[in-house]
């Protein structure tokens, strides 16, 4: 007789940041789990180094999930550690409820129930509980089944004996036509009102204080009100996970700083500047100078490097502050590496159209606006959990570590490669267009909902203090030509990302503005580096996936109500913007598909778009065409 092989319950490693990271219940097959936090995980997965993202989250290091084998046989223990949640089932046969304890399961079985002859597999409950500090847990269903019926028999039952049921002659239309009943006191209630605020507080539930996988005497004093959800609902799981291109030269940010400021005076360095790298005393040199001034053998060459395209001119006169993780890869894009040795970060600049090229009224004007096309034939992406938030995504006091409390100097993260375009937008024009009354008054009541709003904490830490026009011209055409690019490029929509760099001066910064936009793919398979990608960033197919974005944007199945802004009245964070027309997938998209008016770029009756002119152009040359042909 065949031996059945156990049941394996595996994810993709990418996935355990985000969507099934630290905090995230993860259904499979009809089971539901929970992530534990990393501590658990103990000495296991493959460490990632990413200095500067290390050093912006104080951490000194960060590991990736372990990864399981292939192989149908391997031992569950080799990958990393969930919890089974809810731990209160249900037979859908007999509809019996059980409690379920760690001291039930079996490895690699689904739980079944005990009261069936045939052993149906169980259910979790849909409703879990959840509070604003980030504690999860069971609802109390023996104190719900017993809160309605005040009579003395009922109210001092101890006993567990609950079946969840759909009342006869309800149907299946609401909350009321489902119950859960105390077969042993009569005991009984609807779900009706359970997702209520204070519906749990009202029978006397209070916060666990706890996560699910977490043991009693961990609990903490939680004072917060728990809310009844469904295990789905979207407020359940808040992530906040940062990124991190990896740029080879962190010279290019800091060449300025104090610490390169010194290596470059050492006369060790001067004499670098006057040898090549194929030198036999180049190495050694590299190397005495590293261990002089405590940097990387990396650092010094590319202090080297760069002092040397700044001495023939061609160095950026781009900045950042060192820890700007955003101003660091924009001085890296805009520096030409054409000649750079790194596996992870090759980039050439190229223009939307070669020399040979006609240049006519159209190319004209959309050169006159995007300043410069950067193609990133190799990148490197770094992506680090730090924690979660519940119920809604607050601040750093509410943030759930991914660690909990738990003395642990490393965060989870993913190292992923791919390739991109990078684009940025003339920086005068654009200064000009932002100055424009009808485009600050438009993005001024935009500005004003997000302060409103529950998602204002999350969406602040893109956008700055004040919401910049820039913000939102640059975010809505990264998805513009997301969904144009997906369809020419072959990759899937879910695969390509989004990457904003929009600092303007409005929200006080002192670096250097910025306004670009980097479109990538970073998956942790193969469709990270099939070059399809990069392929349509070469002239001129570029300038006509451009424009094609723009011409699409005029049109949407949703119109008039998209274009028209009608669902103003419910404080949306979008304007003219859509499922048909604009949002593209939330893996995609670094502010949850919010912060988006195609307005912004192709204008309308109330506010003069960024790339108007452009489309104009278009329009009036393919009416041309018509006219000739007829």
């Amino acid at each position: 007789m065949q031996q059945k092989k156990p049941m394996q319950r595996k994810i993709r490693q990418s996935q355990t940041i985000v969507p099934f990271g630290v905090g995230a219940i993860f259904d499979f097959k009809g089971e539901s789990f929970v992530a534990c936090d990393v501590f658990r995980w103990g000495p296991r997965g493959e460490v990632i180094r990413s200095e500067r993202l290390a050093a912006a989250l104080g951490v000194s290091q960060f590991r990736s999930a372990p990864a399981v084998d292939s192989n149908a046989w391997a031992p569950s223990a080799a990958g990393i550690p969930y919890s089974r949640f809810p731990s209160w089932l249900f037979c859908p046969q007999c509809r019996r409820m059980t409690r379920w304890k760690r001291s039930l399961e079996q490895e690699g079985k689904a739980p079944t129930c005990g009261n069936c002859p045939k052993r149906q597999p169980l259910v979790p409950m849909r409703w879990i509980q959840i509070c604003p500090a980030g504690h999860m847990g069971d609802v109390d269903w023996k104190r719900w089944a017993h809160s309605r019926d005040h009579s003395p028999e009922v109210r001092q039952c101890q006993k567990e004996n609950l079946f969840f049921e759909a009342l006869p002659g309800k149907g299946a239309g609401g909350l009321d036509s489902i119950q859960v009943h105390c077969r042993s006191c009569r005991g009984r209630r609807d779900l009706m009102g359970i997702t209520s605020k204070g519906s749990l507080k009202a029978i006397g539930v209070t916060c666990a204080g706890r996560q699910p996988w977490q043991r009693l005497d961990e609990k903490a004093d939680c004072v917060e009100i728990p809310l009844a959800v469904q295990r789905g609902a979207s407020n359940v799981y808040f992530p906040l996970v940062h990124s991190s291109i990896e740029i080879p030269s962190p010279s290019r940010a800091d060449a300025s700083s104090e610490k390169a400021l010194a290596v470059k005076a050492d006369n060790w360095f001067r004499a670098l500047m006057t040898t090549n790298e194929e030198s036999p005393m180049f190495g050694p040199t590299v190397e005495n100078l590293a261990q002089t001034h405590s940097v990387t053998e990396d650092y010094v060459k590319a202090l080297v490097r760069d002092e040397k395209q700044r001495e023939a001119g061609k160095a950026t006169a781009v900045e950042a502050t060192p820890g700007d993780l955003l101003g660091e890869e924009w001085a890296a894009f805009l520096t030409p590496s054409e000649n750079s040795e790194d596996p992870h970060f090759r980039t050439r600049h190229v223009g939307l159209t070669t020399s040979r090229d006609e240049q006519d009224a159209i190319t004209s004007l959309l050169t006159g606006r995007i300043d410069k096309v950067v193609l990133a034939d190799r990148l490197r992406e770094v992506r680090a959990l730090e924690g979660f938030h519940r119920v809604t995504p607050g601040g750093r006091d509410t943030l759930v570590k991914a660690a909990l409390k738990h003395p642990v100097n490393w965060l989870p993260a993913i190292d992923v490669r791919g390739e991109g375009i990078f684009l940025s937008l003339e920086e005068n024009r654009l200064t000009v267009w932002e100055e424009r009354d009808d485009v600050r008054a438009r993005i001024a009541e935009l500005d004003r909902r997000l302060d409103n709003s529950f998602m204002g904490p999350r969406l602040r830490e893109r956008t700055g203090s004040v919401l910049a026009p820039r913000y939102v011209l640059l975010h809505t055409l990264a998805h513009l030509l997301i969904r144009r690019l997906a369809f020419e490029s072959g990759y899937a929509a879910t695969s390509l990302r989004e990457r904003i760099y929009a600092r303007s001066s409005e929200g006080g910064e002192s670096a250097s503005k910025q306004a670009g936009i980097l479109i990538y793919t970073a998956a942790g398979d193969s469709e990270g580096t099939l070059g399809g990608l990069v392929r349509q960033g070469e002239p001129p197919a570029l300038q006509t996936t451009i424009l094609e974005a723009l011409q699409e944007a005029m049109w949407c199945s949703s119109d008039p109500l998209c274009s028209e802004n009608l669902a103003s009245t419910f404080d949306s964070l979008n304007f003219a913007a859509c499922h048909a027309c604009t949002l593209v997938a939330e893996t995609s998209c670094e502010s949850g598909n919010y912060l988006l008016d195609r307005a912004m770029v192709i204008g309308n009756d109330q506010v003069q778009g960024f790339f108007k002119p452009v489309l104009d152009a278009a329009l009036a040359a393919a009416g041309e065409g018509v006219r000739g042909i007829g």
